[in-house]
């Protein structure tokens, strides 16, 4: 929201989206986040996450030798460090391994803190416009916390169906990858992840099949829904598309890649509920 002087025009409104940097605004509210997580270990009797997490972050952010890892809350120090002086991409790399590393080693006590840091780390990217968002435990280029919760919703439908939770996860890996993004598989293993709840749903080898027999499987589709993937799937899947190298890599930018992880995790969120609602998954 919009302070009193951002909106009288006595202090300029942010516009610009952050995708290849962080402001100094961005960094200390993301320090500021983290400094509140000593004192919430420190309420957690004998549990070891946070000493765990550091050394984790120590070694592997860091590079620097375990035996020479200092105590805990000059390791807080040192993140502290690299969150204002590190370049935006290596803050992002921290964050991201201080969330994996704290999924590995939480306990009933330091779960759901780790889960609040994420919808926390969402909220400040949305305030203060970071084309980013955490998805699982990495951060991916999204713009909206509604797309992030869309893909996040989609990761946790599609459990009941192996396939298409793997395939999504690939997808969001290869968009997030902030050194060698791969988007055209990305954008192959967001289809493939439709096509796994189909072909579970219908039996049937390919998306294509597989839409045409969804209302002969029990499941009813708006006419209109199912002509617009049969068309999605084509364009993708024909001589030309993108799953037979048909389409540039160069066509196939971020904006693309994004656009069908977050279109077709909304439609496995859906047919999975609507598969469950007719007994179908």
């Amino acid at each position: 929201m919009p302070s009193f002087s951002e909106r009288h025009g006595y202090k300029e409104v942010r516009t610009l989206i952050q995708r290849e940097g962080l402001d100094e605004d961005t960094r200390r509210e993301l320090w500021n986040l983290l400094a509140v997580l000593p004192g919430e270990f420190d309420g957690m009797y004998r549990d070891a996450t946070e000493r765990q997490v550091t050394e984790a972050v120590w070694i592997w952010h860091f590079k620097k030798n375990r035996d020479e890892k200092p105590s805990t809350a000059t390791t807080w120090r040192h993140i502290k460090a690299a969150i204002y002086e590190e370049e935006w991409n290596e803050v992002f790399d921290l964050l991201e391994c201080l969330l994996k590393h704290w999924e590995r080693h939480e306990t009933s006590e330091s779960g759901p803190l780790r889960k609040a840091l994420s919808r926390a780390l969402n909220d400040l990217f949305q305030a203060n416009l970071v084309g980013y968002r955490l998805i699982g435990q990495e951060i991916t280029p999204v713009d909206s916390n509604a797309e992030a919760e869309a893909i996040t919703s989609a990761l946790s439908d599609s459990e009941v169906v192996a396939g298409a939770r793997h395939s999504l996860d690939r997808a969001v890996e290869l968009l997030a990858d902030r050194t060698t993004p791969d988007y055209p598989n990305s954008i192959k293993e967001s289809i493939s992840a439709v096509e796994a709840i189909v072909k579970k749903i219908t039996a049937e080898g390919t998306l294509g099949a597989g839409l045409k027999k969804l209302e002969a499987a029990g499941l009813t589709i708006h006419p209109a829904l199912k002509g617009a993937w049969s068309q999605m799937y084509g364009w993708t899947s024909d001589a030309d598309g993108i799953r037979h190298a048909g389409v540039e890599a160069a066509n196939a930018d971020q904006a693309l890649a994004k656009y069908m992880l977050v279109t077709c995790s909304a439609f496995v969120s859906y047919l999975v509920v609507e598969g469950n609602k007719v007994g179908l998954l």
